[in-house]
């Protein structure tokens, strides 16, 4: 093996003043106080009134302070050198971050967090798969390996999907620090980059779904392909992982992709033929599913501009979107731009001071922008830049990392001080943008057992061809098995109840001032005999009035048009949810088609 395979990729950091030896005590008083305000805090979030603006302004201001201060505790943990106090604070950052999604709420966040236990539990009682039913079928890698993992420990889904962002947000920070060591970077710049990666990810990823899993995976081959060189072991390892990472999400493998081809292209993966092997896997599954996924689209979308441009689907049918929702966009876009632009600010400055080590620098770099390069194929139906940001988080980190510790550690001569407290300052700031935008939306995505419960008595009970019909998402679906029965008679069969800000179809923006839309769609399900469900649920009211997906005072003038429609019967009603049933017989005798 060469000396050039053998030695790190990066020079360990140096620099700043010695460490002091009773300098633990500042960071690790800041992290108790920081702890202790949030606990403080903890019940006003489970008891927190409807706010428009989500969860943060709704609690005790101890939440945000405590989440400013914890940041504050850990960047001066790294100052100091209290390695022990850096490594507390940063678990604490991510629980206190994230545990609030599975200790303030009855059931998991979303509605569409529960589309994936319908495949779980599908596999779980038949052992197998029907790829007719839906594209989960045959991408079914996480949802096998939590189907095992119920059978053999005797949990049930929705209790792990409650408790799963905790687990998902740790397992990304460990995979980040991970490669981090693994590039070479020293324990502090590598708690450094896992900190850095945590606040920074406002996607909201975390929740069960198979990108969480696929995504913390995508970051270890990313890792053990920079360790390559050194070690071809290491390339052999990740050929299983890619290869469950295939299974598992349709994006991700070729993120992955991308990167190793650039990495080889540049000498940074051995074997060479590595990449072979990576394209052979995910190719040949995507061939043998090209027919699902064609029913998406155009495979290739060669439309740089378009896939850019191309609004998501969270802005695509917003009419007129809450002046929260505009404030938490601008928030995700500033976190955006400031990873963004410092990561490019960085590879441009250590390019022109290290043009003889241009390959070690441009290491990194691939691995931060090389997900651009899904925009030159694909949207991925509007969304492709959310997923671009959440990829290019793990290596925009490996070049700040390395300059934020430098500033924090006070290895700049001249004006040391306010350069690390400016610098504590933007990574609080960070966080607490982070925190506002995760939970912006938070009363807009609060799920109850009863609509859980509601939604599994349908699935089981209700024929078939019934179809379930939302104005607005805000309601939980597919969550047992029974729902590929549905899927058979009608794929569309529960149209704008758990969809990511869609409501029924041509009703997006329906201000329902005249009751003819209603009357006319009431018209056609009793001609084809086709039994329905209307659900209304206090959560569509407030998603609609958090997303803009339908104006002001909509959904109580449809409620008011079903009241007056005799065909339309209430057959269940709570404080939270509204359930009509078409009384098929009735109208028939009525002559009502």
């Amino acid at each position: 093996m060469t000396a050039t395979a053998t030695r790190p990729l990066v020079q360990p950091q140096t620099g700043g003043p010695p460490v002091r030896r009773r300098g633990w005590v500042l960071p690790a008083t800041i992290l108790v106080i920081a702890i202790a305000a949030w606990a403080i805090a903890l019940p006003s979030l489970r008891d927190a009134p409807w706010n428009l603006f989500g969860l943060v302004p709704a609690a005790s201001p101890l939440f945000p302070l405590s989440i400013a201060l914890v940041s504050i505790g850990f960047c001066v943990a790294i100052a100091v050198g209290a390695m022990r106090t850096a490594v507390v604070s940063l678990v604490a950052t991510v629980l206190m971050m994230r545990l609030p999604t599975a200790v303030s709420t009855d059931a998991p966040l979303y509605s569409w967090t529960y589309k994936h236990f319908g495949p779980i539990d599908y596999i779980q009682r038949f052992g197998a798969v029907d790829v007719t039913a839906d594209i989960y079928h045959n991408w079914p890698g996480a949802f096998s390996f939590i189907a095992w993992v119920n059978t053999i420990t005797g949990s049930e889904t929705i209790v792990i999907a409650q408790w799963f962002t905790v687990g998902s947000q740790l397992a990304f920070t460990a995979a980040v620090f991970f490669l981090a060591r693994t590039y070479g970077l020293t324990n502090p710049t590598a708690l450094v980059a896992a900190f850095g990666a945590h606040v920074a990810n406002w996607v909201g990823q975390d929740y069960l779904s198979p990108q969480a899993i696929a995504f913390a995976l995508g970051i270890v081959v990313v890792a053990l392909v920079l360790a390559s060189p050194r070690s071809r072991a290491a390339a052999w390892v990740a050929v299983p992982i890619f290869a469950a990472i295939v299974v598992t999400h349709q994006l991700t493998p070729y993120w992955l992709l991308a990167a190793v081809f650039v990495l080889t292209l540049l000498g940074r993966v051995r074997p060479r033929y590595l990449i072979v092997i990576f394209a052979a896997i995910a190719l040949g599954y995507l061939l043998m599913h090209l027919n699902v996924v064609s029913q998406f689209g155009r495979l290739l979308n060669f439309d740089l501009l378009n896939n850019v441009l191309t609004p998501s689907a969270r802005n695509e049918v917003l009419g007129h979107p809450s002046i929260a929702q505009v404030a938490n966009s601008w928030a995700a876009r500033s976190i955006t731009a400031v990873v963004w632009i410092s990561t490019a600010v960085i590879v441009v400055g250590q390019l022109i001071r290290r043009r003889s080590e241009w390959r070690t620098v441009v290491v990194p770099a691939v691995v931060a922008f090389s997900p651009a390069l899904i925009l030159l194929a694909q949207g991925y139906g509007g969304e492709a830049l959310f997923r671009v940001f959440l990829y290019s988080i793990p290596g925009c980190m490996l070049m700040i990392a390395p300059a934020l510790t430098r500033v924090l550690r006070g290895a700049i001569p001249r004006a040391r001080r306010t350069a690390q407290v400016a610098a504590t300052a933007l990574v609080a700031l960070v966080a607490l943008a982070s925190i506002q935008t995760s939970y912006g939306g938070w009363f807009a995505n609060l799920v109850t057992p009863e609509s859980v419960r509601l939604t599994t008595e349908v699935l089981k009970e209700e024929d078939p061809s019934t179809l379930t019909i939302g104005v607005a998402p805000g309601a939980p679906g597919r969550l047992v098995a029974e729902y590929v029965d549905f899927v058979r008679a009608n794929e569309q069969f529960d149209s704008g109840i758990d969809m990511w800000l869609t409501s029924w179809p041509g009703w997006e923006n329906e201000e329902f001032a005249d009751p003819r839309r209603v009357t006319r769609l009431t018209d056609s399900l009793v001609w084809e005999q086709r039994p329905a469900l209307i659900v209304i649920t206090e959560q569509m009211r407030a998603y609609s009035a958090y997303y803009g997906t339908l104006p002001e005072g909509a959904l109580d003038r449809f409620e008011s048009i079903l009241e007056d429609d005799p065909r339309w019967v209430l057959s269940y009603a709570s404080d939270e949810t509204l359930v009509y049933r078409l009384d098929l017989t009735s109208a028939r005798m009525s002559g009502g088609d």
